[in-house]
């Protein structure tokens, strides 16, 4: 098969983190796999199936707004020139698959794109198939400039007028899309659940050996310093107390932290038990060998925290549409002790961190293996997608 996979990370770095193990994935099974890279640059582990790249002039959010990156045109522009080329890159690949992250329900402001490259899917291979990949949890967000059902219909309309299926990558014993999208039963198309993504676990290497350790974590999004410094204090606190032994605090930044926001965070390391890391393709294993993670709630963190049995301590963005929800679906199932507030109490998540240090690890039977079962799914098209 050729395989078009479209993701678009625009504030933090999560969709392109998923669609990027899928795009793997789908390509080590043996597939003409491409993908859309149209954003800040994400660290990651290059892996050995590697898709080709279709590069799309990088574009960001910066308060609140789109911005392009590198460039002194307008956004507008910008939106059109990626039209163009993503719908040329798609005469030239003629897929028969179109894998597009979160469209419709949600990355509005990219509708133009979007709709290009779909209609140039059908007019060069009236076959294709062109599915929507989401992750678990599918909330409007206050971008989606909407009522609620203006939203739900804009959403079904096109669902109706360009999609043939739904993968939501999910077990569905976690959570079910009906508890997010309240019109799932006049949905024109299949929908089916893959279990959530993970990489495969990264071998170990200098950078990730460690001796006892816990890690903090904010994954790609920015303005998490706050909370970043927050957990380190109350870890400080703990470790003067003689809370945590010999245990050091690796402090992942943000995929956004520029050099500035480093200099802060070593700043507030001073003298005590951190280790202060850019955000890399060590973090993953680095969580797994870890006595503790303390993060946010970024669906990737907590796919990983959920493969790694990890003990967890969650402290969601509340910027996020999706992070409380998880982060209390986790709590309910016994799998993370949950911290809110802007920033943190430190006095909260010192003792969250004493109460989950001495907790039993997690379980739970959640499916892990998303990029399998997608690949399945994908290959299977035709046997439960709408044709059209």
């Amino acid at each position: 098969m050729r395989i078009l996979c479209h993701a678009q990370h625009l504030s933090g770095v999560g969709h392109f983190v998923r669609m990027h193990a899928l795009a793997c994935g789908l390509n080590a099974a043996g597939h003409e796999v491409h993908l859309v890279e149209g954003g800040r640059p994400v660290p990651h582990l290059r892996d050995a199936a590697e898709p080709q790249v279709v590069p799309l002039p990088p574009l960001a959010r910066s308060g609140g707004s789109l911005v392009a990156l590198g460039s002194t045109a307008s956004v507008c522009s910008v939106i059109e020139e990626r039209a163009r080329e993503l719908a040329r890159a798609v005469e030239r690949i003629r897929p028969d698959v179109l894998l597009i992250d979160h469209y419709p329900f949600s990355k509005w402001e990219l509708d133009l794109e979007i709709a290009a490259a779909i209609d140039a899917g059908r007019a060069c291979n009236p076959a294709i198939r062109v599915l929507c990949s989401l992750r678990d949890i599918v909330r409007q967000t206050r971008y989606e400039r909407a009522d609620s059902q203006a939203y739900e219909e804009r959403v079904l309309a096109q669902l109706r007028a360009r999609f043939d299926g739904i993968l939501v990558h999910a077990d569905p014993a976690f959570t079910r899309i009906e508890e997010h999208f309240g019109r799932c039963d006049d949905f024109p198309v299949g929908v089916e659940y893959t279990g959530f993504v993970t990489h495969p676990l990264p071998a170990e290497s200098g950078a990730s050996a460690a001796g006892p350790h816990a890690v903090l974590s904010c994954g790609g999004g920015a303005g998490s310093l706050a909370f970043l410094r927050a957990a380190m204090e109350a870890f400080r606190r703990l470790a003067s107390g003689g809370a945590v032994g010999s245990m050091q605090l690796i402090v992942f930044a943000s995929a956004a932290a520029d050099t500035s926001e480093l200099e802060e965070l070593e700043t507030a390391a001073g003298n005590g038990p951190f280790q202060i890391r850019r955000f890399g393709p060590d973090f993953e294993r680095c969580l797994h060998n870890s006595a503790i993670s303390i993060s946010r709630a970024g669906y990737n963190t907590c796919a990983t925290l959920l493969r790694s049995r990890t003990r967890a301590l969650l402290a969601p963005d509340p910027v996020m549409s999706d992070q409380g929800f998880r982060a209390r679906r986790f709590a309910e199932l016994g799998l993370a002790a949950v911290v809110e507030g802007n920033p943190p109490d430190v006095g909260a998540l010192m003792a969250a961190v004493e109460a989950t240090l001495v907790s039993p690890p997690p379980r739970h039977g959640f499916a892990v293996d998303g990029v399998a079962r997608t690949r399945a799914l994908v290959e299977a098209v035709d046997t439960w997608s709408s044709s059209r």
